[in-house]
């Protein structure tokens, strides 16, 4: 399937909560439905996040780090955000295969620091993709391309000209992946913390529409 009139039909349904079926093109074939979470999801999308820091930040992060994630906490924490409706101005959208989530990203308008107010409010017409993990297990098979799609064509749908992203500039595997998907760095950094540990960051940016 055409990469151009996949973009296309998912556009039209972005705003809907619902996804596009897509299949990857490598031998690994499977179909992914993109679709808003349900509190259900919550121990799944946990695990999926739990699992992707834990594997693909390894020898980024600092093992201690990554060791203490309580799963279960993260459980609840997913739990009490879904079923309190805690995403609004923001975007949750899951990665459902087989019918089993297996990962999610969110996003909005572009974050600004120290903002008055709304923390996600921006007068830029600059989207954001806050985050993006998939299950290890279903890395390379599809599910991370299907959402990050998705999101694309979410923020282009919400008037937004164009995303950026934050990255790890160690993560060279999710690195890849945007800048296959016709994302590139900007130039920008920061810095944050994260359980202790400081780290830096880069700024991805892609044109949208």
């Amino acid at each position: 399937m055409a990469t151009g009139s996949l973009h296309t039909r998912a556009q039209k349904r972005a705003d809907e909560g619902e996804g596009e079926v897509q299949v990857t093109e490598g031998a690994q074939r499977q179909d992914v439905v993109v679709r808003e979470p349900r509190v259900k999801d919550a121990e799944a999308v946990a695990t999926a996040h739990v699992r992707a820091w834990q594997v693909g930040y390894r020898g980024i992060l600092p093992d201690d780090v990554l060791d203490r994630i309580d799963l279960a906490a993260r459980v609840e924490r997913w739990h009490g955000w879904l079923a309190d409706g805690a995403f609004r101005r923001t975007k949750v959208r899951v990665a459902e295969v087989e019918g089993s989530v297996v990962g999610f990203a969110i996003h909005g308008p572009e974050r600004v620091p120290d903002a008055p107010a709304d923390p996600g409010t921006t007068s830029s017409g600059v989207g954001e993709l806050y985050a993006l993990n998939v299950h290890p297990d279903h890395w390379g098979r599809g599910a991370g391309a299907a959402l990050l799609t998705h999101v694309q064509a979410a923020l282009a749908h919400a008037g937004h000209r164009e995303a950026i992203l934050w990255v790890l500039p160690g993560n060279a595997r999710g690195r890849r992946f945007y800048e296959r998907h016709g994302w590139a760095a900007d130039g920008a950094a920061k810095t944050e913390e994260i359980d202790g540990a400081t780290v830096e960051e880069i700024r991805y940016r892609r044109p949208l529409g």
